[in-house]
C-alpha cells in the first residue's frame, strides 16, 4: 500500500472515480470528477490500482456533506449533489449500453427519486463487538475483515425500521450472545400501508430466545444458517412470532411477499416503472413474465392479456405470486416454479409480449436462444445492470429495434439504477 495525491477526471461503470498516476489508472470511491485527493492504494496490478480515500485536497462544487460516516460502505454517492447523481447515472447507462451493443441508445427519460433516504425495503445488518455489547455493522467496501459501526442504523431505510432493529439488538445483548452465535439481522419493510418483519440468522440451533414480539415489527423469525457459509441462507426456520410476510400496495393492487422473497427496493419508482411497462404493452393473447418474483409486473398487466404466464425459480416467491393472483382474482394468471433456462419449450409458444426482469447476471444463454427462436412481438426488459442488459440487447438487436428506453434511480446515493428497454420486432 502507498499514499498518492492525484486529480480524478470522471466516474466510471461501477461508480468509482478514475484518475491516473505515473501512467497507471487509479479507481477510488468517494471522489468526484475534477477533484484532487490523497488516497491509499489497496490493490495494485501493472496497469491499474484500487484505492481508498484519505483526504479531499481540492473539492468539487458538486460535493455535499455525507449524511453518515459509513457512507462509503452503503452509499458512496452521498457526497454528490442529487441533480449531479442523476446526470451521472444517465450518462453512465448510455455509455455502458454503447460499450456493450455498439449502438447509440439514448434514454427517452430518466426518473429521479423524490425521496433519497429512507427508501429501501430491505436491510441486512452484521454484528460486531463483545458478548453483551454487540453493535450493528456493515462490512467495509473492498475489505470483508473490517467493519463500520452503525450506532443509529442506516439512513437508507426508515427511522422506524432502524428503531425496531435497535430494540432487537437490546434483547440480543441481554442474552449475552456473541458474533460466534449470530450471523445477520434482516429487516423487510413495506411502505404502503406500512409493515415490517425481522429475520435473525443464527449460527446455532440451540439458542433460546424470549418472546420476540417486538414493537415496530409485525413478525419475527429465528433462522438457523450454517456458519460455514458467509451467506445468510435459510437452512431451518427454528421459530416464528407473528407474520412471516409484509403487504405492499402499488397502483391500487396489494402484494404479499415473504421475508426471503425478492422485491424491488424503491416503491415510488417501481410505480413509475410499472406505468412505463404498461404504456409499452398492448392487448394480446399471451404475456410471459420471466424472473417474475412475486408476480408484480405480470399481475399489473393481467387485464391486457388473455393469459399471463409467470416463471420464477424461487419456491417462496412462486408461492406468494400464486397467493397474490388469487387475492387479486386473476384467473388468467398461471405460475410456474422453474429456472427460466429450464422451463419447457412449449410454455413459450404463442408469446406476444415477453417481460424480463432478471438478476444482475442478466439472461442465461439458453433463454436468449429460445427468445430468438420464438420472436415475441415485443420484449420489455427491466434491468439493474446495464452491462449485462446491453450484452443481452446486442442479440435482440439482430431482429428487434428499441422503441423506448428509460432509466430509474431506484437506489439514490449509490451508483446503481434500473434501466428499461422496450424491443419491437422488425
Amino acid at each position: 500500500m502507498r499514499e498518492i495525491t492525484l486529480e480524478f477526471k470522471k466516474i466510471v461503470g461501477e461508480g468509482k472515480a478514475l484518475g491516473r498516476s505515473e501512467g497507471k489508472v487509479v479507481f477510488c470511491y468517494g471522489v468526484l470528477p475534477e477533484e484532487t485527493a490523497r488516497v491509499r492504494t489497496t490493490f495494485e496490478k501493472k496497469n491499474f490500482a484500487e484505492a481508498e480515500l484519505l483526504e479531499i485536497i481540492k473539492p468539487s462544487p458538486r460535493r455535499v456533506a455525507p449524511k453518515e460516516d459509513h457512507y462509503l460502505s452503503c452509499s458512496p454517492w452521498q457526497v454528490m449533489d442529487y441533480p449531479f447523481q442523476c446526470e451521472t447515472k444517465k450518462e453512465l447507462i448510455e455509455d455502458l449500453l454503447y460499450q456493450t451493443t455498439k449502438e447509440t441508445i439514448r434514454l427517452d427519460k430518466f426518473y429521479g427519486a423524490q425521496k433519497t433516504f429512507g427508501y429501501r425495503t430491505k436491510i441486512e445488518y452484521s454484528f460486531t463487538g463483545e458478548p453483551g455489547a454487540l453493535s450493528f455493522a456493515f462490512h467495509k467496501r473492498g475489505n470483508f475483515r473490517e467493519k463500520y459501526l452503525l450506532p443509529e442504523g442506516c439512513a437508507l431505510i426508515s427511522p422506524e425500521a432502524n428503531a425496531a432493529a435497535g430494540k432487537i439488538l437490546k434483547i440480543l445483548n441481554s442474552l449475552n450472545l456473541s458474533t460466534a452465535d449470530l450471523k445477520t439481522l434482516v429487516i423487510r419493510e413495506a411502505k404502503n400501508p406500512g409493515s415490517r418483519v425481522a429475520a435473525l440468522f443464527m449460527k446455532r440451533r440451540d439458542i433460546e430466545l424470549p418472546d420476540m414480539q417486538v414493537e415496530g415489527v409485525d413478525g419475527f423469525l429465528a433462522i438457523y444458517s450454517n456458519p460455514i457459509s458467509s451467506v445468510s441462507q435459510v437452512d431451518e426456520i427454528l421459530k416464528t412470532w407473528g407474520r412471516e410476510f409484509v403487504t405492499e400496495e402499488i397502483l391500487g393492487d396489494k402484494f404479499y411477499y415473504g421475508f426471503d422473497c425478492f422485491f424491488q427496493n424503491n416503491m415510488e419508482l417501481l410505480a413509475e416503472a410499472l406505468k412505463e411497462i404498461r404504456a409499452a404493452s398492448f392487448k394480446c393473447g399471451k404475456l410471459v413474465d420471466l424472473y417474475s418474483g412475486v408476480g408484480v409486473i405480470g399481475l399489473h398487466l393481467r387485464d391486457l392479456a388473455g393469459k399471463v404466464l409467470a416463471v420464477e425459480a424461487s419456491e417462496s416467491s412462486s408461492k406468494y405470486a400464486a397467493l397474490n393472483a388469487k387475492d387479486l382474482g386473476a384467473k388468467n394468471f398461471e405460475m410456474v416454479c422453474s429456472l427460466s433456462e429450464k422451463m419447457k419449450d412449449d410454455l413459450f409458444e404463442g408469446t406476444d409480449i415477453l417481460v424480463l426482469d432478471p438478476p444482475r447476471a442478466g439472461l442465461h444463454t439458453k433463454v436468449i436462444k429460445r427468445i430468438m427462436e420464438i420472436l415475441p412481438k415485443r420484449v420489455i426488459y427491466l434491468s439493474c445492470n446495464p452491462i449485462t442488459q446491453g450484452r443481452d440487447a446486442a442479440f435482440f438487436l439482430e431482429k428487434y429495434k428499441i422503441i423506448r428506453a428509460a432509466g430509474f434511480d431506484f437506489y439514490p446515493n449509490t451508483p446503481h439504477s434500473e434501466t428499461l428497454l422496450v424491443f419491437e420486432r422488425d
